[in-house]
């Protein structure tokens, strides 16, 4: 019996312990990407409103918004290696963006105006169903795809308003509360800002969707971020592993709790 009683002070032991690593302070706002190229007047704005200018080499983090101005542009490299541009007069805001190579990656992007050009990373090869495009009309998804997803607002000389997707490479889908439309490669799709019913495919694209002044360099930069994306991911996967949200010792703390509470209810129930 006395064996017994010693098992339980090493058993509340560990869970305290376990309990203390699940309670550490949260962990800072996550990296959604890096800055590439910024061209013109940008800005960022962070959860609290507070805005800054970007640069090259800055981060952009998880639930800030984008706006750029006219002959304005910025490039991002992504968590996940995908590559972005946001466009001019176009306002974006990377409302979930996790990039841990696990199961739970996500990524969703509010286009609330203007143009983006997206050439997807991880979360668009491996966690398709993750990943998003929100418009005010439409939701766009994805099939592992270089798109670029288009909402113009009532007068912008851009063209007709309502929501547009064009992809280059892939395939993609539109969404909208009628119905889904898919897209193939090569095709462009449009939700009227007054329409009722499905989003239609166009007979031809339109003319806004032309390359800017950056397109190439971005998409040297974009096929040398889509070869190392493999690579890129079994490093994220083992940066987490080794340094993770707890250390290693309280891991192992925490791996410990269930096979000890198994035990623990087993002897409870002896003790019965």
């Amino acid at each position: 019996m006395s064996s017994v009683f010693r098992f339980f002070p090493v058993f509340a032991a560990v869970l305290c312990f376990a309990a203390a690593a699940q309670a550490q302070s949260k962990p800072g706002p996550r990296v959604a990407g890096k800055i590439e190229l910024a061209e013109g007047i940008t800005q960022i704005e962070d959860k609290d409103k507070r805005t800054r200018r970007p640069a090259v080499g800055d981060s952009v983090y998880e639930g800030e918004s984008i706006a750029t101005s006219r002959q304005s542009e910025l490039h991002l490299n992504m968590a996940d290696g995908a590559s972005l541009i946001v466009r001019e007069n176009s306002r974006i805001r990377l409302t979930e963006y996790v990039a841990d190579g696990g199961d739970k990656d996500r990524s969703l992007i509010e286009l609330a105006q203007g143009a983006m050009r997206s050439i997807t990373g991880w979360i668009g090869q491996y966690n398709r169903a993750n990943y998003r495009v929100r418009t005010p009309l439409v939701t766009i998804g994805v099939r592992g795809t270089d798109h670029e997803p288009t909402h113009l607002l009532e007068g912008d000389p851009r063209g007709a308003p309502g929501s547009y997707d064009k992809v280059n490479e892939g395939a993609a889908f539109m969404e909208s509360k009628q119905g889904t439309v898919e897209v193939p490669a090569n095709a462009a799709v449009f939700q009227a800002l007054s329409a009722a019913g499905l989003p239609q495919l166009l007979s031809d694209i339109p003319a806004f969707f032309k390359p800017g002044r950056f397109e190439q360099q971005f998409q040297q930069r974009a096929q040398a971020l889509k070869n190392a994306i493999p690579q890129r991911r079994m490093d994220r996967i083992d940066f987490l592993k080794k340094q993770g949200l707890v250390p290693p010792e309280a891991q192992k703390a925490l791996d410990q709790v269930k096979p000890l509470e198994q035990k623990g209810k087993e002897l409870l129930r002896w003790l019965r």
